[in-house]
């Protein structure tokens, strides 16, 4: 229950130069959001390090990435900042909107998509600031669960003692892109030239904003970070090792958490003195949050270890991956195929009762004929008779030149046609057709060795006679 959880937190942003006095200090651009107590009708406000009891309504940490260089992307991380505070302003959430995930995501997604409208709405008016943009990573903890939402490269993990450390967002980023289709490799993905373009952000006017949103189970001693790419892109996310199975130098997160989780603060100072180490070049911003007690205890077996952006079974997804690739599952989308289904499967079936009552007009024999009865060995005689094949050509249309030269050939040969037809119309009558009334054909041992063709009479004929029938065609004619 959410009354018995106890967590504790410690945040802070700076621009990059906070400890290392060669490093240049320029301004910051990152902004970070953080209310320990939704519930309480008061400002946000955050006790650092110090035991706190999760309300009904729980808590939030919010961290922007402003970009644009010198096109105010600290205006843009700012925006979004105030944006976030206006809609978890005092009285703003209530029980009932925070306490499931489906409620809780829809209000962070639409925190995403108003901050995306404002920032575009201010680079329109003031030119100064256009092509500026940001990030957005919001982690709403509220009844043992936490709903995260996500726009751009800015992350989030999850540290527990038990099962290490785990991403819980996927990047937005170009970079991210070529390592999901395995054109890259995860350190790769560090010193790629292009590791700066984002695929989706706040304030992009190509595109509408697309947040993405996951929810999961959080357990005892759980640290969940949330940080800018200035901290996330400089350090490693575990012990990382090369092609030549060489392990990399550096720190990384999981190390630096592990030792440090007993002091959030130690912990924050730490990871900025391991990113300054490896010669940041960014703004750094974490927010640390630890569940302390009253969530119960993590199961390793419950949760995927290792894989990017990965869901265990104890969390409820709203996307699906696969082979770390992030899809979205639309529920509207789930809705409309389980309707087209249901309608392609009626019409299954209304289309077999159709066909089975045709069936039952059709008259059918009495008794099936055996096969050698005289009906079926006729038809079978008149089926396989061998008829001289004919090709069909195509031909495309010929030049006037050919045309007229045709022309003048075509009275001879409809001539000599004519009588070649006369011709075998008179052989015609002193021959037995092939489909005569009679019985068919039967093959009469002669003397000299030879078997000649004889007709059959058929049934009910009184007459050896036998009468030819025309052909088709020349009925037809």
């Amino acid at each position: 229950m959410a009354e018995h959880i106890i967590f504790r937190m410690a945040a802070w942003t700076d621009a990059a130069g906070k400890y290392a006095p060669n490093a240049p200090l320029e301004g910051n651009e990152d902004n970070y959001y953080v209310d320990d107590d939704l519930g309480d009708n008061t400002p946000s406000h955050l006790v650092a390090d110090e035991d706190i009891l999760l309300s009904d309504c729980g808590m939030l940490m919010a961290v922007a990435d402003g970009m644009g260089g010198m096109n105010a992307g600290e205006v843009a991380s700012q925006i979004a900042h105030d944006t976030v505070a206006e809609f978890f302003a005092p009285g703003k959430i209530t029980a009932q909107l925070a306490a499931t995930h489906e409620s809780r995501s829809r209000y962070l997604e639409e925190v995403v998509r108003e901050t995306d409208r404002r920032i575009k709405e201010d680079a329109r008016i003031n030119s100064e600031h256009e092509g500026m943009g940001s990030t957005l990573i919001m982690a709403w903890i509220v009844n043992g669960e936490l709903t995260l939402t996500w726009i751009g490269d800015s992350r989030a993990y999850r540290f527990n003692p038990v099962t290490g450390i785990e991403p819980l967002s996927r990047d937005h980023s170009y970079v991210q892109e070529l390592a999901n289709k395995g054109i890259i490799t995860y350190e790769q993905t560090f010193e790629h030239p292009q590791g700066n373009i984002v695929t989706r952000s706040l304030g992009d006017t190509t595109q509408k904003a697309k947040p993405e949103s996951r929810l999961f189970k959080v357990c005892n001693n759980d640290i969940i970070l949330l940080c800018s790419d200035g901290l996330s892109g400089m350090l490693r996310d575990k012990k990382t090792y090369d092609e030549n199975g060489q392990l990399y130098p550096g720190d990384n997160l999981e190390d630096i958490i592990r030792n440090h989780q007993e002091s959030l603060r130690e912990c924050r100072e730490a990871l900025w003195i391991a990113a300054e180490k490896a010669d940041w070049y960014d703004n750094v911003t974490v927010i640390l949050c630890k569940i302390c007690s009253g969530a119960g205890d993590c199961v390793a077996k419950e949760r995927t270890k290792g894989i990017v952006g990965s869901a265990s079974p104890q969390e409820k997804p709203l996307n699906k991956t696969f082979d770390g690739l992030t899809i979205r599952v639309s529920r509207k989308k789930i809705v409309l195929a389980s309707v087209f289904c249901f309608l392609l499967l009626c019409g299954v079936i209304a289309g077999l009762n159709f066909h089975g009552k045709g069936k039952k007009n059709v008259e059918t024999p009495s008794k099936v004929e055996s096969v050698d009865s005289p009906k079926v060995k006729e038809k079978v005689d008149t089926v396989n008779v061998d008829f001289p094949k004919k090709k069909i050509k195509v031909k495309k249309l010929q030049k006037a030149e050919n045309k007229s030269h045709n022309e003048k050939k075509r009275p001879v040969q409809l001539e000599k046609k004519q009588q070649d037809g006369k011709k075998d119309a008179k052989q015609g009558e002193n021959k037995p057709s092939k489909t005569s009334k009679t019985g068919g054909f039967k093959l009469v041992p002669m003397e000299n060795g030879q078997d000649k063709l004889t007709p059959v009479p058929a049934k009910g004929s009184d007459k050896d006679e036998v009468t030819p029938v025309k052909k088709k065609q020349e009925q037809s004619k």
